[in-house]
């Protein structure tokens, strides 16, 4: 009798699930359309870029910022230093000297905030431009970045949100390590896919915030971070904000910058731990999708157990299992083919027994309220 509760209730489930991920897929193909106008005004804009001990990746963020074909003149790059412990000042004051582009501040407290939130909010509060955009110091722009990015800005456009896919890998990584980027490359893209569909869609669930421009006329209405109040998911609490609080319409855009994996375990997990801690402050919807993609892969566990102990056939997991591999993978596909690394499809089959573990995984840990990032411990306020 249990068993057979537990299967109406996992199928039922499923069925929302592979509804929702049907409307994403098809929200995808909406993304791109009519973006990027071929004739535009260019304007002043800013670059905010936040650093915390990134001495290993900052020369290369910087120089790729001033190797851009936006006209010289007219952008600027602030790099905000939050009180890093390494070079990373050093560097950045080097660029400074030579390029007059490139202004340097420092954070001197982070009271009510996150360190990263007053570093940027430093920054967007001391920039000049119409736009700004922002990007994490250990990524690198391609040449035609700010150019492309402020085409997206039509009349009505407050804010477009990019995607950060990885670079590629080092060819000297030994086999466990390869197979961690694949399996963070798939997960991180799928979840581009997401994004994107779902703000296809006008429900704006997700963005990430190396990635990301907006009208600064619009921070200074809302109030900026102090207003928005203390968040680890900075990036898509403000796409929200601006979403749920304004007359702006909020789009995904396919202009990428380029990030770098996890390197161990524990920058893993700390990472997606602060991507996470703040699921509750969600909106309604994105927080019911996230729950029901929680039951999704704790049932599949859950029906596996009942399998062993013979509560239930093996075939109803092997259906189960199907059911929600078929309704993830049209979008997975979709999500790889725009990112062009449809090379890792052949390892997504591989990938999802570990998926699903970690999905109940962070599962469970965004019910706590804290997370440690750069060297600091945090605790995220639940509402």
């Amino acid at each position: 009798m249990a068993g057979r509760i537990i299967l109406s209730f996992a199928f039922a489930l499923a069925g929302i699930y592979s509804s929702v991920f049907i409307a994403l897929f098809l929200g995808l193909f909406r993304v791109g359309r009519g973006s990027g106008r071929q004739e535009y005004v260019p304007i002043f804009v800013s670059v905010v870029v936040p650093a915390r001990d990134e001495e290993d990746y900052l020369s290369a963020c910087l120089e790729s910022l001033l190797d851009q074909t936006y006209p010289k003149e007219l952008y600027e790059v602030i790099l905000v230093n939050d009180r890093s412990t390494d070079n990373t000042l050093y560097i950045a004051r080097e660029f400074a000297e030579k390029d007059e582009r490139v202004k340097v501040l420092n954070t001197t407290e982070i009271h009510k905030l996150t360190g990263k939130q007053r570093a940027l909010d430093t920054g967007i509060r001391a920039s000049r431009g119409e736009i700004v955009l922002n990007i994490d110091a250990d990524c690198e722009a391609p040449p035609r970045w700010i150019e492309d990015t402020v085409r997206e800005f039509d009349a009505d456009v407050g804010l477009v949100a990019g995607y950060t896919p990885f670079m590629a890998e080092d060819s000297d990584q030994s086999v466990l390590q390869k197979a961690a980027v694949i399996f963070q490359s798939i997960d991180i893209l799928s979840s581009y896919g997401i994004s994107m569909g779902s703000m296809a869609l006008g429900l704006a669930w997700t963005c990430t915030g190396n990635n990301l421009a907006f009208r600064r006329e619009i921070y200074d209405q809302l109030g900026g971070f102090e207003a928005l109040g203390f968040t680890s998911t900075e990036d898509t609490m403000m796409l929200q904000w601006i979403d749920r609080h304004t007359k702006w319409k909020v789009k995904p855009m396919l202009n990428v910058v380029y990030t770098r994996p996890a390197r161990t375990f524990a920058q893993f997990y700390a990472q997606r731990a602060r991507w996470i801690s703040d699921n509750l402050q969600f909106r309604l919807s994105a927080m019911l999708f996230a729950i029901v993609g929680y039951w999704i892969n704790l049932l599949v566990l859950i029906l596996a157990g009942l399998c062993i102990f013979g509560v239930i056939s093996y075939k109803w997991l092997i259906l189960f299992a199907g059911l929600k591999a078929v309704s993830e993978f049209p979008l997975v596909c979709k999500s790889l083919k725009i990112f062009h690394r449809t090379d890792l499809l052949k390892y997504w089959p591989l990938v999802q027994p570990f998926h699903v573990l970690y999905m109940v995984t962070f599962g469970i840990h965004s019910l706590s309220s804290r997370f440690t990032w750069k060297g600091r411990k945090y605790r995220s306020t639940k509402t």
